[in-house]
């Protein structure tokens, strides 16, 4: 039966013929054929286990697989199929039927392999398409928040100043006041001028924003930016938040230093404010991590913190102008926008790369290594 079967097959097929269960099995694994022609009655193992053990391995289970038996009850046929058999002939059979039943089991397992195929690309591309589309989106809501942000701060910077001068005015009024006025009068100016200054920042900040200053885009040393960032923010984490930090020794990246600073110091920010809102206990102490590495001509700087973490349903809107899940007077929602704008125009990116909500956050900052070619000159 081998040898008429290799003979009647061959004009069409590769035939690869052996001689046992055991080797079918093997072999299957080995080569992955288009299709498996096995005879109930074989050595060391019969049909039925080996088409059990070929269905078992992943690389082979969706072989289509004809048995071939003597017996052609409906026992055996119920057995064969439920074996994982893809088809079942009884001998004696017809050349003519095998051909037809081989060409349309190998017809159609080609068929679903290549609809396989098709559906990772087509699931790639969809991903890719969403992908696009939120960096589309986003970017039209940076480009509106421009727009908008560059009439607020010249109507803002307008007003600034007309309160700006009489407090500069009304200090040396009281300067020529009694003394025992003077430390009322100062208290109430110097509450004004927080409030100035105050919204100068928030100006500050949009205009930041809307008009980052690349010009000075140079190599910047990450462990200095990192240093900076932890300075200005000494106040809010010194003996309260446990630093853990590691970054390479001459770790750069293609950045404006100053913006860069700018970007750190809000996540840090943002992780401090989160590690406020956690209650720590079995002896879990607050801490951020700052981890730096690079891939090729990327660099990677990453933030995590062990506080709050992100909301799920807030993940899609951690980077609009003017989201914040924070109390009112407690932010404005621009930091992380803001952020996105300064990365994205230095040529790199921004994402959430973990979260886990009441457990941690993690911020991953992509930049190229060295000039980008399309921001040569």
């Amino acid at each position: 039966m081998l040898r008429f079967l290799s003979s009647q097959l061959e004009w069409h097929y590769d035939v690869v013929a052996v001689v046992n269960g055991q080797q079918a099995v093997d072999k299957a694994k080995e080569i992955l054929p288009d299709i498996i022609l096995l005879d109930m009655m074989m050595p060391e193992k019969d049909g039925l286990q080996a088409c059990r053990e070929i269905r078992e391995h992943q690389e082979t289970k969706n072989i289509p697989i004809v048995l071939l038996t003597a017996r052609a009850d409906e026992e055996t046929k119920l057995t064969s199929l439920s074996a994982g058999a893809s088809d079942f002939l009884a001998k004696p059979f017809s050349t003519t039927e095998l051909y037809v039943r081989i060409k349309n089991l190998v017809e159609s397992h080609t068929f679903q392999r290549s609809l396989a195929k098709q559906n990772v690309v087509l699931e790639s591309t969809i991903e890719q398409l969403k992908e696009t589309e939120s960096q589309l989106v986003q970017s039209e809501k940076m480009r509106s928040l421009g727009k908008m942000s560059a009439g607020i701060m010249h109507e803002v910077g307008n007003a600034i100043n007309y309160p700006t001068t009489g407090v500069y005015r009304l200090r040396k009024m009281a300067a020529q006041m009694p003394p025992e006025r003077q430390g009322e009068i100062q208290g109430i100016l110097g509450d004004v001028e927080e409030g100035l200054n105050r919204v100068a920042s928030i100006v500050s900040d949009l205009r930041k924003f809307t008009h980052p200053d690349l010009s000075s885009m140079d190599q910047v040393d990450v462990n200095l930016v990192v240093t900076s960032a932890l300075r200005f923010l000494s106040g809010d984490w010194k003996d309260t938040v446990q630093f853990e930090r590691n970054l390479p020794t001459g770790f750069t990246v293609w950045s404006n230093s100053g913006l860069l600073v700018h970007v750190v110091v809000n996540l840090l920010q943002n992780s401090l404010d989160a590690l406020k809102e956690k209650a720590f206990d079995n002896g879990e102490k607050p801490t951020i991590w700052i981890e730096g590495r690079q891939e090729a001509d990327k660099g990677f700087l990453v933030v995590r913190d062990n506080g709050t973490g992100i909301d799920p349903k807030h993940m899609d809107k951690i980077f609009d102008p003017f989201f914040t899940t924070k109390d009112v007077g407690q932010g404005m929602g621009l930091g992380l926008s803001i952020c996105y704008g300064i990365i994205k125009q230095s040529h790199g990116r921004v994402w959430v790369s973990r979260s886990e909500p009441g457990r941690l956050c993690e911020f991953t900052l992509e930049f190229p290594i060295t000039k980008p070619q399309e921001a040569a000159v």
